[in-house]
């Protein structure tokens, strides 16, 4: 780019002009001194490379639509036949989850309508469909096979949903709130509340468009580390992803999530538990070779916060 060109540049005056104003038994002074020109002038280069992207990044974020900086960008554009706009055959504008409304403002999610209330609240609707078995959400779940031009971003109040004692036993983590996304970066959290002590950093992890077996597809809310250590790496993964505990005791490295937007700010997820992993509370882990799904599911609400 235009930067590394100038820090060349700029290095080769700088060489150039040491070199001619060398005085004799002075070199190490003058290779000190020119070594810290180039250190400068390349951090001020880094510096104006980091300002140039920013600003490119809050130009294009302002329309509400996905910078294309993100990785999620790149990913969707490569998945996009398994979205609505590549399906229809027309250009797809992916856009931010929470900047849908007019000027990328955020709309904040209504709940659908239940049978005792057509203007539920997100409470009475998560309480309602806490009540009744979840096989309902797996026809809606199956029936929505294309994903919407919306990225998940910004905050999302979340529930779990069903009678079954998986749900059941899902519910009693301490204090899941709901989930946070980054569109920008391709990273998320989940919102933990308990007590006094609030996390918006808990079991974090990365997102990505994808299609799997199990769910078909959907975005795929991947929490296991990839610790890069050289020899060694796939093994100490392997331990700290699906062995050991983790944080508040349940290691969510053995798990994945799914998740579909199935009305406007409404987004239904699915649990996976993934083969060969050990569980240190009630969820028991999965030590088979295959991945299963929980009979867990969840829904998110997009937050305007």
């Amino acid at each position: 780019s235009f930067v590394f060109v100038f820090v060349r540049r700029i290095t080769e005056r700088l060489s150039r002009s040491c070199s001619s104003i060398r005085p004799p038994h002075d070199d190490g002074m003058i290779a000190s001194k020119k070594f810290a020109a180039v250190l400068a002038v390349v951090a001020l280069a880094n510096a104006v490379e980091a300002a140039r992207t920013l600003t490119q990044e809050i130009r294009e974020t302002k329309t509400g639509l996905l910078w294309k900086g993100s990785p999620l960008f790149a990913a969707s554009d490569a998945a996009k036949a398994g979205f609505t706009c590549g399906y229809e055959g027309r250009e797809c504008n992916f856009q931010y989850s929470d900047q849908t409304g007019p000027d990328g403002t955020c709309v904040p999610a209504a709940a659908p309508y239940i049978p005792t209330n057509p203007n539920p609240t997100m409470m009475e609707f998560c309480g309602y469909h806490q009540a009744n078995p979840p096989y309902h959400w797996d026809g809606v779940w199956h029936n929505t096979t294309l994903l919407s031009e919306s990225i998940p971003s910004g905050a999302f109040y979340g529930c779990i949903v069903g009678n079954n004692w998986q749900s059941q036993e899902a519910r009693r983590l301490p204090g899941w709130m709901g989930k946070a996304f980054n569109a920008n970066t391709g990273g998320f959290a989940n919102l933990v509340d308990v007590g006094f002590y609030s996390d918006n950093t808990a079991y974090p992890g990365r997102f990505y468009p994808t299609y799997s077996v199990e769910g078909g597809l959907s975005w795929t809310l991947d929490y296991q580390v990839q610790t890069g250590v050289p020899l060694i790496g796939g093994v100490l993964d392997f331990a700290i992803n699906r062995l050991l505990p983790g944080q508040y005791i349940r290691n969510f490295g053995g798990f994945k999530d799914e998740i579909k937007e199935i009305a406007p700010g409404v987004w239904l997820g699915r649990v996976y538990s993934l083969p060969m992993s050990l569980s240190w509370d009630l969820s028991l882990g999965n030590v088979s070779p295959f991945t299963v799904y929980t009979q867990v599911p969840f829904l998110l609400f997009q937050a305007c916060l």
